[in-house]
């Protein structure tokens, strides 16, 4: 799993740090935000809790919570809870917001980021439950892709009442945030020259190189040849391709599932979508469609094959 922090359009979702206690025992006192959740307010220990949360091991058994925070200097502003089961293979899924960021979208950019990154990691099953009244979570859930799959009556004594519990659940294989990511795919004349450029001038690490003569990988030890490398720096990759002449432009967008890929053939196919070439394992080893856009922009859509 890569490391933290994800950087979304508008968040950061991180680990917990220190600073975090004062704005995570605000939002978690808040009555209304505590409202359909467990604990009482004021949140007791708030200190101890968010050491707990920083010391927690990202992917072992059991909750990890993940910090969100606004963008560019923005503080904590909620948190998303992923409790993974022993056999590593389902988690169940919690999220808090503070109540002055409500109604916006960040929750659901959130959850989304967070999912994503639990899917990737393995996970075949999330599931998630919520107050019968707390229509909001209720709804998130949903755009995210969970399928409401119970009704518990009276289930849970909670702060003086009985509560009505409503279940839900999402499978790698039917569901959840198709598209986690974009990269662009810069065609250039000489890669050799651009990864250099990138790498030496820019400070981006080198991920990768392949080779379209030789058909793999390329270790670090062999001579740059032409076809494709990949380059990071933070939260931003880019591809660059060696290809003779114009070309249009390329965009790789990232899908967690191989199921997730022939979804979206078949959604963009009965849309009338021009789909270039239908989704096939290639020979390093993506599962990858690729589709044209009016203007000849190829969308390569990939995900890692089938197991």
């Amino acid at each position: 799993m890569d490391e933290l922090p994800v950087v979304t359009g508008r968040l950061v979702v991180r680990r917990f740090e220190a600073g975090d206690v004062r704005a995570f025992e605000a939002y978690r006192s808040d009555p209304e935000v505590a409202r359909y959740q467990s604990w009482d307010v004021p949140v007791p220990d708030a200190a101890d809790l968010v050491a707990e949360f920083a010391a927690a091991q990202e992917g072992a058994p059991g909750w990890f919570q993940y910090a969100v925070a606004l963008r560019d200097g923005g503080g904590l502003i909620g948190d998303v809870g992923v409790c993974v089961h022993d056999n590593r293979m389902q988690a169940e899924l919690g999220f808090t917001l503070a109540g002055a960021h409500q109604g916006r979208g960040y929750a659901t950019e959130a959850v989304r980021a967070v999912l994503a990154r639990v899917l990737r990691s393995g996970i075949r099953r999330v599931s998630a439950e919520c107050d019968a009244r707390n229509t909001a979570s209720a709804r998130l859930l949903e755009r995210l892709g969970f399928v409401r799959e119970g009704f518990r009556r009276r289930h849970t004594w909670l702060k003086g009442e009985w509560t009505d519990d409503l279940l839900f659940g999402l499978l790698a294989e039917d569901g959840g945030p198709d598209l986690f990511g974009c990269r662009p795919d810069l065609v250039v004349s000489d890669l050799a020259a651009s990864v250099a450029f990138y790498a030496d001038v820019l400070g981006f690490r080198v991920g990768w190189r392949w080779s379209e003569g030789q058909g793999r990988f390329l270790a670090d030890a062999e001579p740059t040849e032409p076809g494709t490398a990949l380059v990071g720096r933070d939260h931003v990759q880019l591809m660059l391709t060696q290809l003779a002449g114009p070309h249009p432009t390329r965009l790789h967008l990232d899908i967690p599932t191989a199921a997730g890929v022939d979804r979206l053939f078949r959604e963009w196919r009965e849309r009338g979508a021009e789909i270039a070439e239908p989704p096939a394992v290639r020979p390093w080893g993506m599962y990858e469609m690729r589709v044209h856009d009016p203007d000849g922009t190829v969308l390569r859509v990939s995900s890692p094959p089938a197991s």
